[in-house]
């Protein structure tokens, strides 16, 4: 006697099984690869966002230093060549009173400019703050005048300053009048990273300059 076949139901509900299931399957790997690439997306984002307001938050540190310019001599002056804020396209020096530690504030000579972290002609620009004591104050915190890194990656850094003397109205790339400090700075910070480049716009109204300016582009 020969042995009964399965019925072609049973066999066409296995195949339907197997069918749905690949389905599935194919659905889930479909939804997992969209959902990695849009987590991946995201993730740039928010690493593009982290890093343009790191370099914004650089400048606007930048500009409420610069605004508090005091028109003093910087040590560097002479009875002849008295100069209260130096600078050119990448670096700018002046006085200001800082913040020295909890609620207490010093008189400091300040230099923001842009350096190499290694020597060689791939090394990193970083863009450095240094608080020097002025002469005549306390120079035993020796601390105090090693340079702080406020950015690195800096591709490129342009200052500009406005003369508010009478007929003067444009923007220099350098800074260097006896006893007179520009009545506004500003400037431009570049920073490259991933291949990516972020940059950010100062402008800073000096409060102790003998005139007002209108902002302009």
């Amino acid at each position: 006697m020969s042995r009964p076949k399965p019925s072609a139901s049973v066999e066409g509900f296995a195949l339907i099984d197997v069918l749905v299931g690949l389905a599935l399957v194919g659905v889930i790997s479909s939804l997992m690869i969209v959902f990695l690439g849009q987590a991946r997306t995201m993730m740039r984002i928010g690493k593009t966002t982290e890093m343009q307001m790191e370099v914004d938050a650089t400048s606007r540190f930048l500009e409420t230093v610069i605004a508090k310019a005091e028109p003093l001599p910087l040590a560097k002056s002479s009875p002849e060549n008295v100069i209260y804020l130096s600078g050119d396209c990448a670096r700018i020096e002046f006085s200001a009173i800082q913040a020295i530690g909890f609620k207490s504030a010093a008189l400091r000579e300040i230099v923001v400019s842009l350096g190499s972290d290694d020597s060689g002609e791939m090394a990193e620009k970083t863009l450095a703050i240094v608080q020097k004591p002025r002469r005549g104050s306390d120079t035993g915190n020796s601390a105090e005048s090693e340079p702080i890194r406020l950015l690195a990656g800096v591709t490129a850094l342009k200052f500009e300053y406005l003369d508010g003397s009478a007929g003067a109205s444009s923007w220099s790339p350098n800074w260097s009048a006896q006893r007179r400090l520009p009545i506004a700075v500003r400037f431009t910070i570049s920073v490259t990273r991933d291949g990516a480049t972020y940059s950010s716009q100062g402008f800073a109204r000096l409060d102790l300059a003998s005139a007002p300016v209108p902002r302009t582009n």
